[in-house]
């Protein structure tokens, strides 16, 4: 290029920069010079390849330029450099800087890559793109953005800049913008003495040279909002690409800036990453270490850079030990220590924890001690605050990506970062946050199972400790949706209060819960509950908590299908009752054993517990308890071929069931009646019944039963002849009988397949009602072979 030519491009940005600098237009400018806007304007766009030295000189003085900056202004006019003493000349080329870091291989970020592409893309022709790649410490932000700057720098032909603005260092403070936009100058081959010396004359030359090109600018590991905007530089050819554990919200809704999240890699994800590492694992008991590795990482890129070095640097020693370092009972983050503070955890995290206020690093250290993702509710119960303002200081967390929300209103924190936090909280802060949390979940399950089984025996428990928030729900169909959400949250509090010595917590919880996991068919983890509760409760000598604990387990025992191992515990339980002179927990335990004898087949025996139970519960004066003891019996009479007397007990349960409003009491009445109509062959009204039945039981969740309706439904629609209509039934049973992994679901299955391969058969009169017996038993004889009615647990009265 001529040297005049590359003079004139050089002068002509370097007064539209003097000029934006100052924020004047074209037209001010000129008329401060004396000069035509005409003349003015060809000289900034090269229309004028040399112009006249006065003019030059009148536009310095107009813009009252340093002797510095007069001098190189003067250079780039055409005045003979040496009539300047000192004067640096322009290179006669353009700088084309290329500041990325190496790039490194990427695994498992296919979709924020794809969204990076996207953005660009889709971005507008006249205005400059800025993208914000936001997440916690260690999750890969500076990885990902300088693998993708590489990717596309070739669409910047202009160069690409990069910067540490080393917004979240621990030893030393974020990189002043105007030292950034001094480094990007020096980048673009601007000299020091041509410098403006304050930064916003730094901001405003930067600008103007980036305004024509067509540059890619990185700014990583950045503080806030406010120490970027000054960098959001260039037109519509450049684009700025920001990483930051700031969610920085002012960019977005300010500057129109995208936003791309990074979240922990997939499990797949990161055996990939450790397996290019360290190398394929070369035996299976390795393949397993690894997979015990990549679990304690919990998907964080840079836990798991850490630990493949420990891999790769300890060869001698096998993975299984490794592995037993990163997931043994210590602390967890002591596995990813380094003497790098850029690779060490702790340090990582350090940088985001100090820049919190004081009440948001509480509640931050506090969440640590939380199982599982926590509501606002919870978190102003572990703090000790109000709900309104735990908000704000959530908010603070989420935006330090400290805490990410879930689409249910709940704050999740990261497992390591959660290690991290709950290794900072004192141990007097540490108990009392544990007490309100406990108590928070004890106290809402309560409020929840009432809605639920409004007539339930529920143990009386303290008073929550002071500073605890509980928000109860307001509905049964809010309690449902409470469980559900919460459902492994719960659960983890039990253990969590045995943990920490707060036994009556824990076997008060277990028992709570009894309703909705007995509901749900979630009886594995029922039976997990109450052991935790024996155990807490033995170790505390609280017999009364024992005796629950073993009413609870013989629930999960019977639903399990162990009667030997739930009447051993009912045995045990109905001791500590009569020690306790506990009447309602005598009558329960022997309705309980009544129950496991009927799955004995001792109906005898089964009878004789019932009858036990109704006298203990018409003593106490329990009637709406008596009552669903009667539909009970009403059951057992029916199993043992007595059905008018089986008819009279489950009509008299139904009237006072309905009375007292014990909606599941009813539904099992309903069945029970159903099964009954069915034995005397009138099908009809039998159907009326287990349309009742299943009604009531999918309002109030039941699974299991629903299931044993539809069966009983479909037992009852095959006698009647209407082979499609018992079909759908028995599906609909196998179907969630399969979702609870229950072992009836061979036996349904077994009914639909010899169904498949029995003729049809002719029923006359099988709807008429008539309880003709030699035709039912003719009916009966046409079911698929093998389709034995199924036996009910006895409905409601738990033990």
């Amino acid at each position: 290029m001529p040297e005049a030519e590359t003079r004139m491009h050089m002068i002509g940005d370097a007064l539209r920069a003097h000029r934006r600098a100052l924020n004047l237009s074209q037209e001010e400018l000129a008329e401060r010079a004396g000069l035509s806007v005409r003349n003015l304007r060809a000289i900034e766009i090269g229309q004028v390849r040399t112009p006249r030295q006065q003019t030059v000189r009148m536009l310095a003085d107009a813009l009252g330029l340093t002797p510095t900056q007069r001098q190189r202004f003067y250079a780039l006019g055409g005045e003979p450099a040496a009539a300047f003493p000192g004067n640096p000349v322009a290179s006669p080329l353009r700088p084309v800087p290329a500041q990325l870091p190496a790039d490194i291989d990427l695994v498992g970020r296919g979709d924020p890559l794809g969204r990076l592409d996207h953005l660009v893309a889709g971005r507008r022709a006249r205005a400059a793109t800025t993208i914000v790649v936001v997440g916690p410490a260690g999750i890969g932000k500076t990885s990902l953005a300088v693998h993708w700057a590489h990717r596309v720098r070739d669409r910047f032909p202009d160069g690409q800049l990069f910067v540490d603005l080393r917004g979240f260092d621990p030893r030393q403070p974020p990189l002043a913008t105007g030292l950034a936009s001094a480094a990007f100058l020096d980048a673009l081959g601007v000299p020091a003495p041509s410098m403006p010396a304050d930064d916003i004359g730094r901001t405003g030359l930067l600008r103007s040279l980036l305004i024509d090109r067509r540059m890619l600018l990185v700014l990583d590991n950045a503080h806030d909002s406010e120490q970027v905007r000054p960098l959001l530089l260039g037109g519509p050819g450049c684009l700025v690409l920001v990483t930051s554990r700031d969610r920085m919200l002012g960019l977005v809704a300010g500057n129109a800036a995208h936003s791309v999240e990074l979240g922990p890699l997939t499990p797949e994800a990161s055996r990939q990453l450790l397996a290019g590492r360290t190398g394929p694992p070369a035996r299976a008991a390795d393949s397993v270490a690894l997979d015990m590795i990549t679990g304690a990482c919990g998907g964080l890129p840079l836990a798991l850079t850490v630990a493949a070095a420990r891999i790769t640097s300890r060869v001698s020693m096998p993975l299984r030990e490794i592995a037993r370092e990163l997931t043994g009972t210590g602390n967890r983050l002591d596995g990813f220590a380094s003497r790098d503070s850029a690779t060490d955890l702790r340090s990582c995290l350090d940088g985001s924890y100090q820049l919190l206020s004081e009440p948001a690093a509480r509640l931050f250290r506090l969440l640590g001690l939380h199982p599982g993702p926590a509501t606002a509710v919870a978190a102003a119960s572990l703090a000790g605050v109000p709900v309104d303002r735990a908000h704000p200081l959530l908010t603070e967390l989420h935006q330090a990506n400290l805490l990410t929300e879930q689409a249910d209103a709940r704050y999740h924190q990261h497992d390591l970062i959660a290690a991290y936090a709950a290794e900072l909280v004192r141990a007097d802060d540490r108990h009392a946050g544990l007490r309100r949390l406990c108590d928070h979940y004890l106290h809402t399950a309560i409020a929840g199972a009432r809605l639920l089984e409004p007539r339930r025996e529920l143990p009386a428990v303290r008073a929550p400790a002071a500073g605890t928030a509980v928000l109860p729900p307001a509905t049964a169909e809010d309690a449902r949706h409470w469980f559900v959400a919460h459902h492994p949250t719960l659960l983890a509090t039990v253990r969590l209060a045995e943990a920490h010595g707060l036994a009556t917590v824990a076997w008060q919880l277990a028992w709570v819960l009894t309703a909705f996991l007995s509901r749900g068919g979630h009886w594995a983890d029922q039976l997990t509950a109450h052991r935790i509760a024996l155990r807490a409760a033995t170790a505390d000598g609280d017999r009364l908590g024992m005796s629950y604990a073993y009413r609870g387990l013989s629930r999960a025992y019977l639903r399990l299908g162990r009667p030997d191992a739930a009447e051993a515990a009912l045995r045990r339980a109905l001791r500590l009752a009569a020690e306790l002179g506990d009447q309602s927990g005598r009558a329960r335990a022997h309705h309980g054993l009544s129950v496991a004898a009927e799955k004995r087949n001792d109906l005898r025996a089964a009878l004789d517990r019932s009858r036990r139970s109704a006298a203990i519960f018409g003593a106490v004066g329990n009637t709406s308890a008596r009552a669903e003891v009667l539909n009970g019996a009403g059951w057992l009479n029916l199993l043992a071929g007595h059905v008018p007397r089986a008819m009279r007990q489950i009509r008299t349960a139904l009237v006072l069931l309905r009375r007292f409003g014990e909606r599941h009491g009813e539904a099992s009445a309903w069945d029970s009646l159903g099964c009954a109509y069915a034995e005397l062959g009138h099908r009809e009204a039998a159907d009326h019944c287990f349309r009742h039945a299943l009604t009531l039981f999918v309002d109030l969740g039941d699974r299991y039963f629903q299931a044993e309706a539809l069966v009983h439904r479909g037992d009852n629609r095959w006698d009647s002849g209407d082979r499609a209509a018992a079909r759908r039934h028995w599906q609909r049973a196998a179907w969630i009988l399969a979702e609870l992994h229950h072992p009836e679901t061979a036996r349904v299955r077994h009914r639909l397949a010899r169904a498949d391969s029995d003729p049809p058969c002719e029923v006359p009169g099988a709807a008429a009602g008539r309880p003709a017996d030699r035709r039912r038993r003719a009916v009966a004889s046409r079911r698929p072979r093998g389709a034995v009615r199924t036996r009910r647990f006895s409905p409601v009265v738990w033990p």
